[in-house]
């Protein structure tokens, strides 16, 4: 089976120097995600590296990187909320699942964000699939000292 890596990054700002988090995704054959990692970097690159590593480590193979730079998921924060969300639905008789990684100053801001972001990789979602939260927490957490 081939594997796809995603690279989902959303920008944060720290006080003095950017700091950023990265979703990287391994998708199978049929578009499907099927693991993730979450990391955080100095900079998009350290993030997406980190969150790339990551993934690899768990045993992803035959990895392709993409990347999209979502505005509207999270941008210039150095403090607030993480969601990261996951739906599971059925397209064209396949059963297909994609993440979504947001941030924002409130929960409510962050979920709404993170649709945003899950909408960028799956067109076809609506919100009559829904969706589940699968990770949440504080933005800053996720930053290694």
């Amino acid at each position: 089976m081939r594997t796809f890596i995603l690279l989902l990054s959303i920008y944060l700002m720290s006080f003095s120097a950017q700091a950023q988090i990265a979703l990287a995704v391994e998708k199978n054959d049929n578009g499907s995600s099927i693991k993730y990692a979450i990391r955080s970097g100095k900079d998009l690159n350290d993030a997406l590296q980190n969150a790339y590593q990551a993934l690899k480590d768990t045993g992803a193979t035959g990895m392709i990187v993409k990347m999209k730079q979502e505005a509207d998921c999270g941008h210039e924060l150095n403090m607030g909320y993480y969601v990261l969300i996951r739906c599971d639905r059925k397209s064209g008789g396949r059963f297909l699942l994609t993440y979504g990684l947001g941030a924002g100053k409130t929960r409510a801001e962050a979920i709404k964000r993170a649709l945003i972001h899950l909408k960028e990789f799956d067109w076809g979602f609506e919100d009559r699939f829904g969706y589940d939260i699968i990770k949440e927490g504080k933005v800053e957490d996720l930053f290694t000292e």
